[in-house]
Protein backbone atom coordinates (compact mmCIF):
# COMPACT_ATOMS: atom_id res chain seq x y z
CA UNK A 1 0.00 0.00 0.00
CA UNK A 2 1.23 3.48 -0.84
CA UNK A 3 0.97 5.25 2.51
CA UNK A 4 1.93 8.58 0.89
CA UNK A 5 -1.61 8.74 -0.51
CA UNK A 6 -2.78 9.43 3.08
CA UNK A 7 -0.56 12.51 3.45
CA UNK A 8 -2.35 15.78 2.65
CA UNK A 9 -0.82 17.39 -0.45
CA UNK A 10 0.53 20.90 -0.30
CA UNK A 11 -2.28 23.38 -0.78
CA UNK A 12 -2.52 25.13 -4.13
CA UNK A 13 -4.78 28.07 -5.03
CA UNK A 14 -8.25 26.80 -5.99
CA UNK A 15 -10.74 28.78 -8.07
CA UNK A 16 -14.48 28.68 -7.50
CA UNK A 17 -15.99 25.84 -9.56
CA UNK A 18 -17.78 26.97 -12.72
CA UNK A 19 -21.51 27.33 -12.29
CA UNK A 20 -23.92 26.09 -14.94
CA UNK A 21 -24.08 28.84 -17.56
CA UNK A 22 -20.40 29.78 -17.14
CA UNK A 23 -17.58 29.00 -19.56
CA UNK A 24 -15.71 25.76 -19.00
CA UNK A 25 -12.11 25.93 -17.88
CA UNK A 26 -9.02 24.61 -19.68
CA UNK A 27 -8.12 20.93 -19.49
CA UNK A 28 -4.82 19.08 -19.79
CA UNK A 29 -3.65 18.49 -23.36
CA UNK A 30 -5.21 17.62 -25.72
CA UNK A 31 -8.28 19.05 -23.98
CA UNK A 32 -11.76 18.85 -25.47
CA UNK A 33 -12.59 18.36 -29.11
CA UNK A 34 -13.97 21.76 -30.24
CA UNK A 35 -17.63 22.00 -31.17
CA UNK A 36 -18.66 18.74 -29.51
CA UNK A 37 -20.44 18.47 -26.13
CA UNK A 38 -18.61 16.62 -23.38
CA UNK A 39 -18.91 15.12 -19.94
CA UNK A 40 -15.71 15.64 -17.95
CA UNK A 41 -15.10 13.67 -14.76
CA UNK A 42 -12.20 14.59 -12.50
CA UNK A 43 -11.43 11.37 -10.65
CA UNK A 44 -10.24 10.68 -7.14
CA UNK A 45 -6.92 8.84 -6.85
CA UNK A 46 -6.27 5.73 -8.91
CA UNK A 47 -7.00 2.67 -6.83
CA UNK A 48 -9.98 4.37 -5.17
CA UNK A 49 -13.19 2.33 -5.42
CA UNK A 50 -15.12 5.53 -6.15
CA UNK A 51 -12.80 6.39 -9.04
CA UNK A 52 -13.25 2.86 -10.38
CA UNK A 53 -17.04 2.98 -10.05
CA UNK A 54 -17.10 6.36 -11.80
CA UNK A 55 -14.79 5.11 -14.57
CA UNK A 56 -16.96 2.05 -15.16
CA UNK A 57 -20.05 4.25 -15.35
CA UNK A 58 -18.26 6.60 -17.76
CA UNK A 59 -17.33 3.65 -19.98
CA UNK A 60 -20.97 2.49 -20.06
CA UNK A 61 -22.31 6.00 -20.66
CA UNK A 62 -19.85 6.55 -23.52
CA UNK A 63 -21.17 3.41 -25.21
CA UNK A 64 -24.75 4.59 -24.69
CA UNK A 65 -24.13 8.19 -25.82
CA UNK A 66 -21.43 8.14 -28.53
CA UNK A 67 -22.49 11.60 -29.71
CA UNK A 68 -20.84 13.05 -26.58
CA UNK A 69 -17.19 13.23 -25.62
CA UNK A 70 -16.49 11.37 -22.38
CA UNK A 71 -13.35 12.50 -20.60
CA UNK A 72 -11.77 11.30 -17.34
CA UNK A 73 -9.02 13.32 -15.66
CA UNK A 74 -6.52 11.61 -13.34
CA UNK A 75 -3.96 13.24 -11.07
CA UNK A 76 -1.88 10.06 -10.73
CA UNK A 77 1.26 9.71 -12.86
CA UNK A 78 0.75 8.47 -16.43
CA UNK A 79 2.20 4.98 -15.85
CA UNK A 80 0.20 4.42 -12.64
CA UNK A 81 -2.97 5.67 -14.34
CA UNK A 82 -2.43 3.35 -17.33
CA UNK A 83 -1.82 0.39 -15.00
CA UNK A 84 -5.02 1.22 -13.09
CA UNK A 85 -7.02 1.72 -16.31
CA UNK A 86 -5.95 -1.72 -17.54
CA UNK A 87 -6.69 -3.33 -14.15
CA UNK A 88 -10.30 -2.11 -14.22
CA UNK A 89 -10.89 -3.43 -17.73
CA UNK A 90 -10.12 -0.31 -19.74
CA UNK A 91 -12.17 2.78 -20.42
CA UNK A 92 -13.63 2.04 -23.85
CA UNK A 93 -14.31 5.32 -25.64
CA UNK A 94 -13.51 7.49 -22.61
CA UNK A 95 -10.46 9.71 -23.17
CA UNK A 96 -8.07 9.87 -20.26
CA UNK A 97 -6.19 13.08 -19.46
CA UNK A 98 -3.44 13.46 -16.86
CA UNK A 99 -3.15 16.41 -14.44
CA UNK A 100 -0.42 15.20 -12.12
CA UNK A 101 0.15 18.64 -10.57
CA UNK A 102 -3.62 19.03 -9.96
CA UNK A 103 -3.54 22.49 -11.57
CA UNK A 104 -6.57 21.81 -13.77
CA UNK A 105 -8.42 20.27 -10.83
CA UNK A 106 -7.84 23.54 -8.95
CA UNK A 107 -8.87 25.65 -11.97
CA UNK A 108 -12.17 23.76 -12.04
CA UNK A 109 -12.65 24.42 -8.30
CA UNK A 110 -11.63 20.98 -7.05
CA UNK A 111 -9.21 21.28 -4.18
CA UNK A 112 -8.12 19.35 -1.16
CA UNK A 113 -10.91 17.67 0.77
CA UNK A 114 -11.16 16.89 4.48
CA UNK A 115 -10.52 13.62 6.29
CA UNK A 116 -14.26 13.18 6.86
CA UNK A 117 -14.86 13.64 3.11
CA UNK A 118 -13.14 10.33 2.32
CA UNK A 119 -13.07 8.56 5.71
CA UNK A 120 -16.44 9.65 7.06
CA UNK A 121 -19.39 7.35 7.80
CA UNK A 122 -21.15 7.97 4.45
CA UNK A 123 -18.01 7.32 2.39
CA UNK A 124 -17.10 4.19 4.34
CA UNK A 125 -20.66 2.92 3.91
CA UNK A 126 -20.30 3.37 0.16
CA UNK A 127 -16.93 1.56 0.22
CA UNK A 128 -18.73 -1.41 1.80
CA UNK A 129 -21.54 -1.27 -0.78
CA UNK A 130 -19.06 -1.21 -3.68
CA UNK A 131 -17.05 -4.06 -2.12
CA UNK A 132 -20.19 -6.21 -2.24
CA UNK A 133 -20.28 -5.44 -6.00
CA UNK A 134 -16.66 -6.52 -6.38
CA UNK A 135 -15.13 -3.04 -6.49
CA UNK A 136 -12.42 -2.75 -3.86
CA UNK A 137 -9.39 -0.62 -3.11
CA UNK A 138 -6.54 -1.31 -5.50
CA UNK A 139 -2.94 -0.17 -5.30
CA UNK A 140 -3.41 3.60 -4.83
CA UNK A 141 -1.53 6.40 -6.51
CA UNK A 142 -2.15 10.12 -6.29
CA UNK A 143 -3.74 11.56 -3.14
CA UNK A 144 -6.81 10.48 -1.23
CA UNK A 145 -7.37 14.13 -0.32
CA UNK A 146 -8.21 15.28 -3.88
CA UNK A 147 -11.84 16.20 -4.50
CA UNK A 148 -13.64 14.76 -7.49
CA UNK A 149 -16.15 16.57 -9.69
CA UNK A 150 -18.06 16.03 -12.93
CA UNK A 151 -19.19 18.62 -15.47
CA UNK A 152 -21.34 18.58 -18.62
CA UNK A 153 -20.02 21.07 -21.20
CA UNK A 154 -22.01 22.01 -24.30
CA UNK A 155 -20.61 22.34 -27.84
CA UNK A 156 -20.00 26.05 -27.24
CA UNK A 157 -17.83 25.40 -24.17
CA UNK A 158 -20.43 26.36 -21.54
CA UNK A 159 -21.01 24.28 -18.40
CA UNK A 160 -24.62 23.04 -18.38
CA UNK A 161 -24.50 20.69 -15.37
CA UNK A 162 -22.14 19.85 -12.55
CA UNK A 163 -21.77 17.42 -9.69
CA UNK A 164 -19.64 18.34 -6.69
CA UNK A 165 -19.91 15.44 -4.23
CA UNK A 166 -20.61 16.13 -0.57
CA UNK A 167 -18.54 13.07 0.34
CA UNK A 168 -16.18 10.81 -1.62
CA UNK A 169 -18.77 8.07 -2.06
CA UNK A 170 -21.35 10.31 -3.74
CA UNK A 171 -21.01 9.37 -7.42
CA UNK A 172 -22.22 11.53 -10.33
CA UNK A 173 -25.49 10.84 -12.17
CA UNK A 174 -24.11 10.50 -15.70
CA UNK A 175 -27.60 10.14 -17.15
CA UNK A 176 -28.42 13.60 -15.82
CA UNK A 177 -25.14 14.91 -17.27
CA UNK A 178 -25.99 13.51 -20.71
CA UNK A 179 -29.58 14.83 -20.47
CA UNK A 180 -28.25 18.34 -19.73
CA UNK A 181 -26.52 18.24 -23.13
CA UNK A 182 -29.52 16.94 -25.12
Amino acid sequence: MNLRTFLPPLPIPVSAPPEPGERARELPEPGLEPGRPAVVAFLRHTGCPFAEATARRLRDAAAEHPELQWVAVSHAPTVATARWRDAIGGLGEVRLLIDEDRIDYATWGLGRSSLTHFMGRRSLGEVARLARQGIRNRHPDGTRWQQAGTFAVDAGGVVRWRHLPEHAGELPDLGAAAAALA
